[in-house]
């Protein structure tokens, strides 16, 4: 929601908040004479100084639009601290001018509704986006000159609470760059595949006049697309505005390949249907749960569930839940089988793998042990259907920086992986068909995915 909307709904709560109020007091036609009655001067600055001081607190302390929620406790304390100061103010006022309306009955009422409307608009960002410790975006600039200082000062001035600058990419010598920039230099062109493929970075901003570096700019944007990374060019209409009202209208990057919006009301539509599957799996199959908790507590020691640190969408980690089904040392254990591992690629397979237990392996081959994912879905750190979620240790054996774009979307607990063969598929394979999915994603193949995993399940095909 933009600010402006947003300053306009908290306004009309406001003035909700004094008109019912004053309801009791009220019958049906001192309702038309009080509606009937003229604003005065002071009443109207007070209400255009109210929205412009809720906009200014908006663009201080909320997240920018398009963004992932916060976590609860920060998005909660926010609300509450947000609430409070517009309360604060609208008290204040009424005090000061004293108003006849009962000020604490407003006063109270309106904290209340506006409190709901913070939440209420927190509640919509999570089901939307999810969760996200990490809301800020990793930004390389490629260029080391003057468009590139630009492009860092609007980073600075417009986007610092959205964006994080990572650094600068150029082939210039350091000698012939500012002294701030070289301080951020990163790598030169040829190196960007590797720093891409151990670093997190989220967009890229071409910085360089392209009719005279029209051919690396071509290089760095193919290579950013192959990894999943957003590209954005200088918009040089807004940069040679002299205009301040130009400038504030129009945008200081533009993106070279955006979403449509199509495109955005699906991936809305795939978050909400996320949500709402995920919440009601949880509590239809809350006996299911119980059950297996129950096995694998009494069938082994150790934690009912095993947690992991796995890669989620931009790379960013999460903590993600299943049943364990092997010993509670395994990870220490993994050093020693490493040799025995089936599987070509970062990826380890062993089809008798000693660490799984008794129940461990029942639970494997029904999926049950991914149940507990169903959490992972309603927090927003993954989707119902998606690339398989990776381990930190099989990231890190990664070898091209291409297989980087597989995080330019959610993990999911199932996906074209799962109904094509699971732990049968080499790692090329798996890539393949996380690409495949990536490229041809829409919602109707989300559902075909579905409607193909529980016969894929109850076959167990693949299954380790």
């Amino acid at each position: 929601m933009s600010l402006y909307l947003d300053s306009l709904v908290v306004l009309f709560l406001a003035v909700l908040s004094v008109v019912t109020s004053n309801s009791d007091h009220l019958t049906g036609s001192s309702i038309h004479d009080f509606l009937a009655l003229r604003i005065t001067v002071l009443n109207t600055a007070f209400l255009v100084m109210f929205a412009l001081f809720r906009a200014t607190l908006a663009s201080r302390f909320r997240n920018g639009h398009g963004k992932r929620a916060g976590s609860v406790w920060t998005e909660s304390v926010g609300a509450f601290r947000r609430a409070s100061v517009m309360t604060l103010v609208l008290g204040c006022y009424l005090v000061g001018r004293n108003a006849a309306e009962p000020i604490l009955k407003v006063v109270i009422q309106f904290f209340s509704i506006l409190l709901l409307y913070e939440v209420a608009q927190f509640v919509i960002t999570w089901m939307r986006y999810g969760y996200s410790p990490e809301s800020r975006l990793r930004v390389l600039i490629l260029g080391s000159g003057p468009r590139a200082s630009k492009a860092w000062r609007e980073l600075r001035l417009r986007q610092s609470t959205d964006r994080e600058l990572v650094g600068f990419v150029d082939d210039r010598s350091l000698d012939e760059m500012a002294p701030d920039l070289a301080a951020r230099y990163v790598s030169d062109l040829n190196g960007l595949s590797e720093y891409l493929l151990h670093h997190v970075v989220d967009e890229l901003i071409i910085a360089v006049p392209l009719r005279s570096c029209y051919e690396v700019a071509q290089r760095a944007v193919a290579l950013a697309e192959s990894t999943g990374v957003r590209v954005f060019c200088l918009n040089d209409i807004y940069t040679l505005a002299h205009s301040t009202s130009l400038r504030r209208r129009a945008e200081p990057f533009i993106e070279l390949v955006p979403h449509d919006e199509v495109h955005r009301l699906q991936n809305t539509l795939k978050r909400i249907v996320d949500f709402v599957v995920a919440s009601l799996g949880i509590l239809v199959l809350l006996p299911v749960f119980v059950a297996v908790a129950i096995a694998v507590k009494i069938d082994s020691k150790g934690p009912i569930f095993f947690v992991q640190d796995r890669y989620g969408f931009r790379r960013r980690r999460f903590r993600m839940f299943k049943f364990r089904t092997m010993v509670a040392n395994a990870p220490d254990l993994m050093a020693g089988l490493e040799a025995k591992n089936e599987a070509r690629g970062p990826i380890f397979k062993m089809k008798n793998d000693p660490r799984v237990t008794r129940i461990g392996g029942f639970l494997r081959r029904s999926s049950l042990d991914e149940l507990p994912q169903l959490w992972n879905v309603v927090l927003g750190d993954m989707s119902l259907v998606g690339p398989r979620p990776m381990s930190v240790r099989d990231v890190s054996l990664f070898s091209e920086a291409a297989l980087m774009r597989r995080f330019s979307v959610k993990p999911g607990i199932t996906g074209i992986w799962q109904v094509s063969g699971r732990s049968s598929l080499t790692f090329d394979q798996w890539v393949a068909l996380d690409f495949q999915y990536i490229e041809n994603w829409s919602l109707h193949l989300d559902l075909q995915i579905l409607a193909r995993t529980v016969p894929a399940v109850f076959k167990r095909s693949g299954a380790l």
